[in-house]
Protein backbone atom coordinates (compact mmCIF):
# COMPACT_ATOMS: atom_id res chain seq x y z
CA UNK A 1 0.00 0.00 0.00
CA UNK A 2 2.70 2.14 0.99
CA UNK A 3 4.00 1.83 -2.65
CA UNK A 4 0.89 2.61 -4.45
CA UNK A 5 0.17 5.69 -2.23
CA UNK A 6 3.98 6.71 -3.56
CA UNK A 7 3.32 6.18 -6.94
CA UNK A 8 0.15 8.14 -6.51
CA UNK A 9 2.07 11.24 -5.09
CA UNK A 10 4.20 10.53 -7.66
CA UNK A 11 1.77 10.95 -10.53
CA UNK A 12 0.00 14.04 -9.00
CA UNK A 13 4.02 16.09 -8.84
CA UNK A 14 3.91 14.42 -12.21
CA UNK A 15 0.51 16.09 -13.32
CA UNK A 16 0.41 19.39 -11.31
CA UNK A 17 1.88 21.36 -13.94
CA UNK A 18 -0.16 20.34 -17.03
CA UNK A 19 -3.37 20.95 -14.58
CA UNK A 20 -2.18 24.49 -13.69
CA UNK A 21 -1.41 25.17 -17.52
CA UNK A 22 -5.22 23.76 -18.47
CA UNK A 23 -6.59 25.92 -15.90
CA UNK A 24 -4.68 28.86 -17.08
CA UNK A 25 -5.67 27.71 -20.98
CA UNK A 26 -9.63 28.19 -19.32
CA UNK A 27 -9.21 30.97 -17.67
CA UNK A 28 -7.74 32.86 -20.62
CA UNK A 29 -10.13 31.77 -22.79
CA UNK A 30 -13.72 32.05 -20.72
CA UNK A 31 -12.43 35.69 -19.82
CA UNK A 32 -12.35 37.37 -23.39
CA UNK A 33 -15.54 39.15 -24.09
CA UNK A 34 -16.36 37.15 -27.22
CA UNK A 35 -16.38 34.10 -25.41
CA UNK A 36 -19.61 32.76 -24.93
CA UNK A 37 -20.40 28.90 -24.22
CA UNK A 38 -23.22 28.53 -27.18
CA UNK A 39 -20.35 29.69 -29.63
CA UNK A 40 -17.62 27.48 -28.45
CA UNK A 41 -20.25 24.31 -28.38
CA UNK A 42 -21.31 25.41 -31.87
CA UNK A 43 -17.49 25.55 -33.46
CA UNK A 44 -17.39 21.93 -32.76
CA UNK A 45 -21.05 20.72 -33.33
CA UNK A 46 -21.05 21.88 -36.48
CA UNK A 47 -23.81 20.05 -37.59
CA UNK A 48 -26.30 21.45 -34.77
CA UNK A 49 -27.22 18.08 -33.56
CA UNK A 50 -26.88 19.47 -30.09
CA UNK A 51 -24.17 17.30 -28.59
CA UNK A 52 -20.21 16.65 -29.38
CA UNK A 53 -18.86 13.11 -30.62
CA UNK A 54 -15.71 11.88 -30.68
CA UNK A 55 -14.79 12.31 -34.94
CA UNK A 56 -16.33 16.16 -34.11
CA UNK A 57 -13.48 16.29 -31.65
CA UNK A 58 -11.25 15.06 -33.96
CA UNK A 59 -11.71 17.41 -36.33
CA UNK A 60 -11.22 19.92 -34.41
CA UNK A 61 -7.67 18.96 -32.70
CA UNK A 62 -6.31 16.91 -35.50
CA UNK A 63 -5.98 13.69 -33.39
CA UNK A 64 -7.32 9.99 -34.14
CA UNK A 65 -10.51 9.49 -32.81
CA UNK A 66 -10.13 7.06 -29.73
CA UNK A 67 -7.92 9.50 -28.22
CA UNK A 68 -10.96 11.83 -27.86
CA UNK A 69 -12.94 8.90 -26.60
CA UNK A 70 -11.02 9.25 -23.56
CA UNK A 71 -12.24 13.07 -23.46
CA UNK A 72 -15.91 12.06 -23.74
CA UNK A 73 -15.90 8.83 -21.54
CA UNK A 74 -14.09 11.24 -18.59
CA UNK A 75 -16.38 14.01 -18.95
CA UNK A 76 -20.03 11.98 -19.99
CA UNK A 77 -22.42 10.93 -17.12
CA UNK A 78 -23.58 8.65 -20.08
CA UNK A 79 -21.76 5.90 -21.69
CA UNK A 80 -23.15 6.88 -25.03
CA UNK A 81 -19.63 8.50 -26.46
CA UNK A 82 -21.13 11.74 -26.59
CA UNK A 83 -21.01 15.28 -24.64
CA UNK A 84 -23.94 17.03 -24.13
CA UNK A 85 -23.90 21.13 -23.71
CA UNK A 86 -23.93 20.95 -19.97
CA UNK A 87 -20.77 18.06 -19.84
CA UNK A 88 -19.27 20.47 -22.45
CA UNK A 89 -19.74 23.69 -19.98
CA UNK A 90 -18.09 21.00 -17.56
CA UNK A 91 -15.30 20.79 -19.88
CA UNK A 92 -14.40 24.65 -20.41
CA UNK A 93 -15.32 26.21 -16.73
CA UNK A 94 -12.53 27.42 -14.73
CA UNK A 95 -12.47 25.67 -11.31
CA UNK A 96 -10.89 27.86 -9.36
CA UNK A 97 -12.83 30.84 -10.36
CA UNK A 98 -16.82 30.33 -8.97
CA UNK A 99 -17.15 34.28 -9.90
CA UNK A 100 -16.52 34.19 -13.62
CA UNK A 101 -18.04 30.19 -14.04
CA UNK A 102 -21.21 32.12 -12.68
CA UNK A 103 -20.80 34.71 -14.89
CA UNK A 104 -20.35 32.47 -18.35
CA UNK A 105 -23.61 30.22 -17.17
CA UNK A 106 -25.29 33.20 -17.48
CA UNK A 107 -23.37 34.56 -20.69
CA UNK A 108 -25.48 31.87 -22.86
CA UNK A 109 -25.92 34.54 -25.62
CA UNK A 110 -26.68 32.38 -29.05
CA UNK A 111 -24.90 33.97 -31.67
CA UNK A 112 -22.54 32.23 -33.56
CA UNK A 113 -20.04 35.92 -33.82
CA UNK A 114 -17.81 37.47 -36.27
CA UNK A 115 -15.36 34.41 -38.37
CA UNK A 116 -12.62 36.31 -36.43
CA UNK A 117 -14.26 35.58 -32.77
CA UNK A 118 -14.68 32.01 -33.77
CA UNK A 119 -11.30 31.48 -34.69
CA UNK A 120 -9.59 32.60 -32.06
CA UNK A 121 -11.72 30.12 -30.24
CA UNK A 122 -11.50 27.61 -31.86
CA UNK A 123 -7.57 28.19 -31.36
CA UNK A 124 -8.46 28.43 -27.31
CA UNK A 125 -10.41 25.06 -27.55
CA UNK A 126 -7.53 23.16 -29.80
CA UNK A 127 -5.24 23.94 -27.61
CA UNK A 128 -7.55 23.31 -24.08
CA UNK A 129 -9.06 20.02 -25.67
CA UNK A 130 -5.53 17.85 -26.68
CA UNK A 131 -3.98 19.33 -23.11
CA UNK A 132 -7.19 17.64 -21.35
CA UNK A 133 -6.59 14.49 -23.56
CA UNK A 134 -2.93 14.15 -22.57
CA UNK A 135 -3.57 14.57 -19.03
CA UNK A 136 -5.94 11.52 -19.50
CA UNK A 137 -3.50 9.84 -21.24
CA UNK A 138 -0.64 10.22 -18.49
CA UNK A 139 -3.39 8.64 -16.07
CA UNK A 140 -4.31 5.57 -18.29
CA UNK A 141 -0.80 5.20 -18.29
CA UNK A 142 0.19 4.99 -15.06
CA UNK A 143 -2.87 2.97 -13.45
CA UNK A 144 -3.53 3.71 -9.62
CA UNK A 145 -5.11 1.29 -7.11
CA UNK A 146 -7.37 3.61 -5.55
CA UNK A 147 -9.16 1.00 -3.26
CA UNK A 148 -7.48 1.37 0.03
CA UNK A 149 -5.22 3.85 -1.09
CA UNK A 150 -7.47 7.03 1.41
CA UNK A 151 -10.30 6.53 4.00
CA UNK A 152 -13.05 7.48 1.44
CA UNK A 153 -14.63 10.23 1.17
CA UNK A 154 -11.40 12.90 2.40
CA UNK A 155 -11.16 16.04 2.15
CA UNK A 156 -7.90 18.27 0.85
CA UNK A 157 -6.49 18.54 4.54
CA UNK A 158 -5.87 14.47 4.10
CA UNK A 159 -4.36 14.66 0.76
CA UNK A 160 -1.97 17.72 2.05
CA UNK A 161 -1.22 15.36 4.85
CA UNK A 162 -0.35 11.98 2.57
CA UNK A 163 2.11 14.84 0.33
CA UNK A 164 3.63 16.09 3.42
CA UNK A 165 4.33 12.34 5.02
CA UNK A 166 6.11 11.51 1.36
CA UNK A 167 8.25 14.77 2.24
CA UNK A 168 6.74 17.35 -0.48
CA UNK A 169 6.06 20.79 -0.27
CA UNK A 170 3.82 21.97 -2.69
CA UNK A 171 0.13 23.79 -3.57
CA UNK A 172 -2.35 20.50 -4.29
CA UNK A 173 -4.90 23.37 -4.81
CA UNK A 174 -5.26 22.72 -9.32
CA UNK A 175 -4.99 19.20 -8.78
CA UNK A 176 -7.73 19.38 -5.82
CA UNK A 177 -9.94 21.12 -7.96
CA UNK A 178 -9.66 17.95 -10.75
CA UNK A 179 -10.31 15.30 -8.27
CA UNK A 180 -13.44 16.93 -6.48
CA UNK A 181 -14.81 16.85 -9.71
CA UNK A 182 -18.46 18.09 -7.86
CA UNK A 183 -17.23 20.08 -6.26
CA UNK A 184 -18.70 19.66 -2.71
CA UNK A 185 -15.54 19.82 -0.84
CA UNK A 186 -14.77 15.62 -0.49
CA UNK A 187 -13.87 13.36 -2.62
CA UNK A 188 -15.67 9.96 -2.57
CA UNK A 189 -14.53 6.93 -3.88
CA UNK A 190 -16.80 7.29 -7.32
CA UNK A 191 -14.62 10.64 -7.89
CA UNK A 192 -11.00 8.69 -7.99
CA UNK A 193 -13.03 5.90 -10.06
CA UNK A 194 -13.87 8.38 -12.79
CA UNK A 195 -10.09 9.59 -12.77
CA UNK A 196 -8.14 6.95 -12.31
CA UNK A 197 -8.19 3.58 -13.74
CA UNK A 198 -7.76 0.93 -11.47
CA UNK A 199 -4.68 -1.69 -12.23
CA UNK A 200 -5.66 -4.14 -14.83
CA UNK A 201 -4.00 -7.77 -14.85
CA UNK A 202 -2.98 -7.71 -18.50
CA UNK A 203 -3.80 -6.18 -21.75
CA UNK A 204 -6.37 -6.59 -23.92
CA UNK A 205 -5.62 -9.64 -25.92
CA UNK A 206 -7.47 -8.25 -28.74
CA UNK A 207 -5.46 -4.76 -28.32
CA UNK A 208 -1.94 -6.38 -28.02
CA UNK A 209 -2.96 -8.38 -31.35
CA UNK A 210 -3.81 -5.14 -32.68
CA UNK A 211 -0.27 -3.88 -32.18
CA UNK A 212 1.36 -6.86 -32.93
CA UNK A 213 0.04 -6.43 -36.24
CA UNK A 214 0.82 -3.00 -36.69
CA UNK A 215 4.22 -3.31 -35.59
CA UNK A 216 4.91 -6.31 -37.78
CA UNK A 217 3.43 -4.54 -41.03
CA UNK A 218 5.19 -1.54 -40.73
CA UNK A 219 5.87 -0.49 -44.08
CA UNK A 220 9.09 0.68 -44.24
CA UNK A 221 11.29 -1.86 -46.34
CA UNK A 222 14.57 -0.14 -45.49
CA UNK A 223 13.99 -1.04 -42.06
CA UNK A 224 12.46 -4.46 -42.09
CA UNK A 225 15.60 -5.66 -44.35
CA UNK A 226 17.84 -3.71 -41.99
CA UNK A 227 19.11 -1.73 -44.85
CA UNK A 228 19.36 2.23 -44.44
CA UNK A 229 20.14 4.38 -47.26
CA UNK A 230 21.84 7.17 -45.29
CA UNK A 231 24.80 6.39 -42.69
CA UNK A 232 25.36 3.26 -42.39
CA UNK A 233 28.11 4.13 -39.46
CA UNK A 234 25.13 6.08 -37.56
CA UNK A 235 22.89 2.40 -37.61
CA UNK A 236 25.62 0.22 -36.44
CA UNK A 237 25.81 2.55 -33.56
CA UNK A 238 22.03 2.37 -33.17
CA UNK A 239 21.83 -1.55 -33.21
CA UNK A 240 24.83 -1.51 -30.76
CA UNK A 241 23.21 0.68 -28.54
CA UNK A 242 20.08 -1.29 -29.13
CA UNK A 243 22.12 -4.30 -27.52
CA UNK A 244 22.30 -3.16 -24.15
CA UNK A 245 18.52 -2.31 -24.04
CA UNK A 246 17.96 -4.17 -21.17
CA UNK A 247 21.00 -2.51 -18.96
CA UNK A 248 19.88 1.02 -20.33
CA UNK A 249 16.12 1.32 -18.97
CA UNK A 250 16.13 4.96 -18.32
CA UNK A 251 17.82 6.05 -21.74
CA UNK A 252 14.72 4.37 -23.59
CA UNK A 253 12.32 5.98 -21.50
CA UNK A 254 14.79 9.34 -22.26
CA UNK A 255 14.10 8.12 -26.25
CA UNK A 256 10.08 7.66 -25.92
CA UNK A 257 9.52 11.01 -24.09
CA UNK A 258 11.67 12.70 -27.41
CA UNK A 259 10.37 10.91 -30.02
CA UNK A 260 6.74 12.23 -28.60
CA UNK A 261 8.28 15.55 -28.18
CA UNK A 262 9.10 15.13 -32.16
CA UNK A 263 5.60 13.62 -32.87
CA UNK A 264 3.96 16.82 -31.00
CA UNK A 265 6.36 19.54 -32.70
CA UNK A 266 5.45 18.19 -36.32
CA UNK A 267 1.72 19.16 -35.72
CA UNK A 268 2.72 21.91 -34.54
CA UNK A 269 4.50 23.45 -37.37
CA UNK A 270 2.01 22.09 -39.72
CA UNK A 271 -0.36 24.73 -37.93
CA UNK A 272 2.53 27.45 -38.25
CA UNK A 273 2.98 26.96 -41.91
CA UNK A 274 -0.97 27.08 -42.20
CA UNK A 275 -0.96 30.37 -40.36
CA UNK A 276 2.02 31.89 -42.35
CA UNK A 277 0.53 31.08 -45.54
CA UNK A 278 -1.92 33.63 -44.36
CA UNK A 279 0.55 36.26 -42.81
CA UNK A 280 2.28 36.05 -46.74
CA UNK A 281 -1.11 37.25 -47.89
CA UNK A 282 -0.03 40.42 -46.41
CA UNK A 283 3.32 42.46 -47.93
CA UNK A 284 6.34 41.23 -45.24
CA UNK A 285 7.77 44.63 -45.33
CA UNK A 286 4.52 46.59 -44.44
CA UNK A 287 4.48 43.95 -41.50
CA UNK A 288 7.97 44.42 -40.32
CA UNK A 289 7.61 48.46 -40.83
CA UNK A 290 4.49 47.76 -38.23
CA UNK A 291 6.51 45.91 -36.06
CA UNK A 292 10.17 47.18 -35.99
CA UNK A 293 11.82 50.46 -35.17
CA UNK A 294 15.01 51.78 -36.79
CA UNK A 295 14.63 48.84 -39.40
CA UNK A 296 14.93 46.83 -36.64
CA UNK A 297 13.21 44.50 -34.12
CA UNK A 298 14.01 45.23 -30.74
CA UNK A 299 12.15 43.67 -27.73
CA UNK A 300 10.57 46.37 -25.81
CA UNK A 301 9.27 47.99 -28.76
CA UNK A 302 8.01 44.39 -30.23
CA UNK A 303 6.36 43.60 -26.91
CA UNK A 304 4.44 47.16 -27.02
CA UNK A 305 3.15 47.17 -30.52
CA UNK A 306 2.24 43.29 -30.48
CA UNK A 307 0.24 43.94 -26.95
CA UNK A 308 -1.22 46.39 -29.07
CA UNK A 309 -1.83 44.10 -31.69
CA UNK A 310 -3.76 41.39 -29.83
CA UNK A 311 -5.60 43.92 -26.94
CA UNK A 312 -5.48 44.05 -23.16
CA UNK A 313 -7.19 41.22 -22.72
CA UNK A 314 -4.98 38.90 -24.22
CA UNK A 315 -1.77 39.79 -21.86
CA UNK A 316 2.10 39.20 -23.01
CA UNK A 317 4.55 37.67 -20.55
CA UNK A 318 8.68 38.13 -20.73
CA UNK A 319 8.32 34.68 -22.23
CA UNK A 320 6.10 35.22 -24.99
CA UNK A 321 8.00 37.83 -26.41
CA UNK A 322 11.40 36.35 -26.23
CA UNK A 323 9.77 32.85 -28.46
CA UNK A 324 8.55 35.89 -30.45
CA UNK A 325 12.41 37.51 -31.01
CA UNK A 326 13.70 34.11 -31.51
CA UNK A 327 11.03 33.20 -34.05
CA UNK A 328 11.64 36.20 -36.13
CA UNK A 329 15.29 35.05 -36.38
CA UNK A 330 16.70 38.51 -35.66
CA UNK A 331 16.90 41.80 -35.66
CA UNK A 332 16.80 42.57 -39.69
CA UNK A 333 14.52 42.48 -42.11
CA UNK A 334 15.84 39.33 -43.95
CA UNK A 335 15.78 37.95 -41.22
CA UNK A 336 11.89 38.64 -40.62
CA UNK A 337 11.04 37.68 -43.97
CA UNK A 338 12.84 34.62 -43.95
CA UNK A 339 11.08 33.15 -40.82
CA UNK A 340 7.86 33.95 -42.51
CA UNK A 341 8.47 32.15 -45.67
CA UNK A 342 6.18 28.99 -45.87
CA UNK A 343 5.04 26.15 -48.19
CA UNK A 344 2.95 27.82 -50.17
CA UNK A 345 3.51 31.59 -51.18
CA UNK A 346 0.91 33.98 -52.58
CA UNK A 347 1.82 36.54 -54.98
CA UNK A 348 -0.71 39.10 -54.66
CA UNK A 349 -0.28 41.59 -51.09
CA UNK A 350 -3.41 42.40 -49.50
CA UNK A 351 -3.51 45.29 -46.98
CA UNK A 352 -3.53 44.40 -43.67
CA UNK A 353 -6.38 43.71 -41.70
CA UNK A 354 -6.03 44.07 -38.35
CA UNK A 355 -8.75 41.78 -36.75
CA UNK A 356 -7.26 39.31 -39.05
CA UNK A 357 -3.57 40.21 -37.99
CA UNK A 358 -4.77 40.03 -33.89
CA UNK A 359 -6.41 36.71 -34.86
CA UNK A 360 -3.30 35.47 -36.49
CA UNK A 361 -0.33 36.54 -34.43
CA UNK A 362 -2.46 35.31 -31.27
CA UNK A 363 -2.93 31.85 -32.87
CA UNK A 364 1.22 32.33 -33.42
CA UNK A 365 1.57 33.09 -29.47
CA UNK A 366 -0.90 30.14 -28.79
CA UNK A 367 1.04 27.51 -30.75
CA UNK A 368 4.79 29.08 -29.23
CA UNK A 369 2.82 28.91 -25.90
CA UNK A 370 2.41 24.65 -26.22
CA UNK A 371 6.21 24.49 -28.58
CA UNK A 372 7.27 25.82 -24.46
CA UNK A 373 5.33 24.10 -22.19
CA UNK A 374 5.87 20.66 -24.42
CA UNK A 375 9.73 21.27 -23.96
CA UNK A 376 9.43 22.01 -20.38
CA UNK A 377 7.43 18.67 -19.66
CA UNK A 378 10.61 17.02 -21.87
CA UNK A 379 13.36 18.49 -19.74
CA UNK A 380 11.58 17.43 -16.48
CA UNK A 381 11.36 14.01 -17.77
CA UNK A 382 14.77 13.95 -19.28
CA UNK A 383 16.97 11.22 -17.44
CA UNK A 384 20.46 12.07 -19.60
CA UNK A 385 22.06 14.72 -20.74
CA UNK A 386 20.74 15.82 -24.54
CA UNK A 387 23.64 15.75 -25.97
CA UNK A 388 24.69 12.20 -25.01
CA UNK A 389 21.50 10.58 -26.34
CA UNK A 390 21.87 13.01 -29.38
CA UNK A 391 25.97 11.13 -29.84
CA UNK A 392 25.03 7.95 -29.94
CA UNK A 393 23.17 7.90 -33.15
CA UNK A 394 25.88 10.08 -34.95
CA UNK A 395 24.03 11.96 -37.63
CA UNK A 396 20.63 13.07 -36.75
CA UNK A 397 18.62 11.79 -39.73
CA UNK A 398 15.17 11.43 -40.76
CA UNK A 399 16.08 7.02 -40.98
CA UNK A 400 17.70 7.09 -37.89
CA UNK A 401 14.59 8.75 -36.00
CA UNK A 402 12.08 6.16 -37.87
CA UNK A 403 14.61 3.61 -36.44
CA UNK A 404 14.19 4.81 -32.67
CA UNK A 405 10.44 5.21 -32.93
CA UNK A 406 10.14 1.04 -34.13
CA UNK A 407 12.66 0.15 -31.66
CA UNK A 408 11.35 2.36 -28.99
CA UNK A 409 7.40 1.65 -29.98
CA UNK A 410 6.26 4.56 -30.34
CA UNK A 411 4.12 5.26 -33.48
CA UNK A 412 5.84 7.92 -35.14
CA UNK A 413 4.91 7.79 -39.56
CA UNK A 414 7.19 9.18 -42.37
CA UNK A 415 5.12 12.38 -42.82
CA UNK A 416 5.30 13.13 -39.17
CA UNK A 417 9.20 12.84 -39.00
CA UNK A 418 9.12 15.17 -42.86
CA UNK A 419 7.03 17.62 -40.97
CA UNK A 420 9.75 18.12 -37.74
CA UNK A 421 12.48 17.69 -40.20
CA UNK A 422 11.01 20.44 -42.48
CA UNK A 423 12.05 18.81 -45.59
CA UNK A 424 15.73 18.05 -45.06
CA UNK A 425 16.85 14.81 -44.05
CA UNK A 426 19.33 15.17 -41.54
CA UNK A 427 19.61 17.76 -38.89
CA UNK A 428 23.14 18.66 -37.30
CA UNK A 429 23.25 18.00 -33.60
CA UNK A 430 23.86 21.78 -32.56
CA UNK A 431 20.18 22.89 -34.53
CA UNK A 432 18.76 19.98 -32.47
CA UNK A 433 20.09 21.11 -29.09
CA UNK A 434 19.06 24.22 -29.94
CA UNK A 435 15.60 23.33 -30.29
CA UNK A 436 15.13 21.53 -27.20
CA UNK A 437 16.76 25.17 -25.10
Amino acid sequence: MKNNRQNFIDLIIHLLDLEEQIENTKIHMTSNEYFTLYRAFQIIDEHNTNQITPEAISKLISKPAEQCTLLIEYYSEFKDNKLSFANFMNLCLPRSKPQLRAQLTQKLQKTIGSPEEQELIKEHLSILIANEIHFLQQIKKYPIEIEGLLGYPFKQKDLNQLVSDFGYKINTEAIWKRLDFDQNGVVTYEDMKKLFRECEQGMNENEEAKDKSRNKNTKLGWINNKVCPYHSKSIQNFYEFEKQKTNRQNEWKQIRSFLYLIKEHSQIYLQIDQLLEKLNKYDTLRLFELLSINDRLEFQYLQKKIQEIVGQEFLLDYSDVEQLMNFFGGHSYEEFKHSLECSRVLERKQPINMNVLKMLFIKLILLLQLSRYLKQQYKKKALIQNKDLLNEFGEFSQSNILLMARKAKVELSLEEVNGFFKGQEVLEVRNVMSFLK
